[in-house]
């Protein structure tokens, strides 16, 4: 299982304030505090101590704004004032889009993204779509997928992030799906 980034441990999105990161601190030491009766009957004193020094290590390094962006940059962050893009659109000049296969694979667009150096976590951010539904689409989980409808913004987006012809790729992925009935 994947360990939680610091951003998770205290309930956060990576773009919370500095405000935000002050109430869900005091917020999880309250939760996680010795005569706290939501989890005391859940966890043992051990696992609480453990949990109180992940909440102080989340807040210690996200309520430092250096310790914080030399985290959101070693983990993939945007930094808090970044509403841009963080990386640049690679779209409009031509050749990925001569590149474009008739047919494209959720491993195909995972093998894109990773050349150019973007994480899923990007992604998501820019886009606002979940982590998870990225992740059937490199996956090609087609059950777990939205409605086409849904499904082809959620790909001309991920395309138009990574840079790719946003309808085109949206055309090559889902011409691969099977037909719901």
């Amino acid at each position: 299982m994947e360990r939680e980034d610091l951003y998770d441990v205290l309930g956060l999105e990576p773009g919370a304030s500095r405000e935000q990161v002050e109430r869900a601190y005091r917020f999880s030491l309250e939760m996680y505090g010795q005569d706290a009766l939501a989890t005391y009957s859940l966890l043992e004193p051990v696992e609480m101590e453990a949990e109180r020094a992940r909440i102080q290590e989340a807040y210690e390094v996200l309520a430092d704004p250096e310790q914080r962006r030399a985290y959101d940059d070693s983990h993939g962050f945007a930094a808090p004032e970044a509403s841009a893009v963080p990386f640049p659109p690679l779209s409009g000049t031509g050749a990925e889009e001569a590149e474009l296969p008739e047919v494209l694979s959720g491993a195909d667009l995972r093998r894109i993204r990773e050349s150019r150096g973007v994480s899923l976590r990007q992604i998501s951010n820019v886009t606002k779509i979940g982590t998870r539904f990225l992740e059937y689409i490199e996956e090609d989980r087609f059950a777990l997928l939205p409605a086409p409808v849904y499904l082809r913004g959620f790909l001309q987006e991920y395309a138009r992030t990574i840079g790719l012809e946003p309808r085109g790729a949206a055309q090559a992925y889902m011409s691969r799906m099977p037909s719901r009935s």
